[in-house]
């Protein structure tokens, strides 16, 4: 039974993770279905004093759903898990309590009949407007009112299933990247059809055949994008759709974020991570400025959040997690058990 359980955890992965500023929280989804809750206040605390590890082991650990928890986000006051057809609310505050009850369940409205029963892989949320996107394995992005749960419209154009959803500054723009090796961009206010169309395999620079042409991330920042998977990461300008850096390394890509200006980071930063010893902190010029030691073969899951303290997190195909209070080194690991 030991040997089966270290086992298990040996094979675990981190897929998601999602910060409350507000009650200090850090919420980590696994493959097994679990949340890891972290406290950072008690974090915070320990780097005042300088005493003991900055973060410690999970506060408390929740069976939270039967199928891994592919994507998270924090909404008003929600740790949102996205799964096998349904997207789920916890309060956070209720996480702090180590309560598990669930708040509100959606369950995705979908063509069970082609595409059996879609995985959330990535969520995203519009605080102005309320509204929940949702990039599913049934080749759309949901759109649903965080109120009363009910979908207010589905932006449909991938030829594959969505790997990622973003939103532009104030909910201006979406952007969507899929299997197809699509980035797409939408206005919120129709939806119907995709504003414009960029293939990052189309350009040279970015393609890599033998990898595939599939965009498993894309972020947006004022008039950048950024995206990446069997293409490298690249920059593309929004205004003109032109693709404006070529960022390291080169291989397969998982993540390719913005930094959002966290401290010790460059100002309009970018971390790209995937299959890879490493994870690369980049200008927007595409100059490397910090390259972090990963504890997993392969990142899934990258955050990085100013409050209540600068700190970035990333995790992948392991039962570890690397913690940064800096971006330009690694600070210690964290293991989601007790060793």
């Amino acid at each position: 039974m030991v040997q089966q359980q270290t086992l298990k955890h040996l094979y675990q992965t981190i897929y998601s993770q999602a910060v409350s500023a507000e009650c200090g929280l850090l919420s980590i989804g696994n493959s097994d279905g679990k949340l890891y809750i972290f406290d950072l206040k008690s974090g915070s605390a320990s780097r005042e004093s300088a005493v003991g590890d900055h973060l410690r082991s999970p506060s408390h650990v929740l069976n939270a759903h039967t199928d891994s928890i592919y994507s998270m986000i924090s909404a008003d006051t929600f740790c949102v898990t996205g799964t096998n057809g349904t997207i789920t609310g916890r309060r956070w505050n209720d996480l702090r309590q180590q309560q598990s009850s669930i708040a509100w369940t959606i369950s995705l409205d979908c063509d069970q009949a082609n595409f059996g029963t879609p995985e959330v892989n990535a969520l995203a949320y519009d605080n102005e407007r309320r509204v929940i996107y949702a990039a599913c394995g049934d080749w759309r992005t949901h759109v649903y009112d965080l109120e009363t749960g009910k979908r207010l419209q589905t932006l449909d154009g991938h030829d594959d299933y969505v790997h990622d959803v973003a939103l532009g500054q104030s909910g201006k723009l979406i952007a969507s990247s899929a299997e197809d090796g699509g980035v797409f961009i939408w206005d919120p206010r129709s939806g119907r059809e995709p504003r414009h169309k960029i293939f990052p395999h189309s350009h040279e620079q970015l393609a890599r055949p033998t990898f595939g042409r599939f965009i498993t991330s894309v972020d947006v920042d004022n008039d950048w994008l950024v995206c990446g998977g069997g293409p490298r990461a690249g920059v593309f300008h929004l205004r003109s759709l032109a693709l404006t850096t070529v960022l390291p390394p080169s291989k397969i890509v998982h993540v390719a974020k913005f930094t959002r200006y966290a401290e010790g980071g460059d100002r309009g930063g970018i971390v790209v991570a995937g299959v890879m010893p490493h994870i690369y902190v980049c200008s927007l010029a595409g100059q490397v400025t910090a390259q972090l030691p990963c504890s997993s073969p392969c990142i899934y899951t990258v955050h990085v959040t100013r409050k209540p303290y600068t700190v970035m997190t990333y995790g992948g195909m392991s039962s570890k997690l690397d913690v940064c209070y800096n971006l330009n080194y690694r600070d210690h690991v964290v293991s989601l058990h007790e060793e």
